[in-house]
């Protein structure tokens, strides 16, 4: 996890990444920000995200990422 965060962090380093659980409810990542995240994550974690899972609810917290991440590895 802690791995996430520090790329969250690199990405976006004025969100509070470990606290926040409605980061596009509310605004404080946008669809740039995703496709970043998705790029970041793709290399980092040797993961290939599909289409069908880049929908807001696997991006809503770091904690929804990381699951995402964990249901899309090998």
């Amino acid at each position: 996890m802690e791995k996430l965060y520090t790329i969250l962090e690199e990405i976006r380093p004025d969100v509070d990444f470990r606290n926040i659980t409605t980061l596009i409810t509310d605004g404080f990542i946008d669809s740039f920000d995703i496709v970043t995240i998705i790029a970041s994550i793709e290399d980092e974690f040797s993961v290939e995200i599909p289409v069908d899972s880049m929908i807001a609810e696997n991006f809503e917290s770091a904690v929804a990422i990381m699951q995402l991440i964990n249901g899309v590895k090998k």
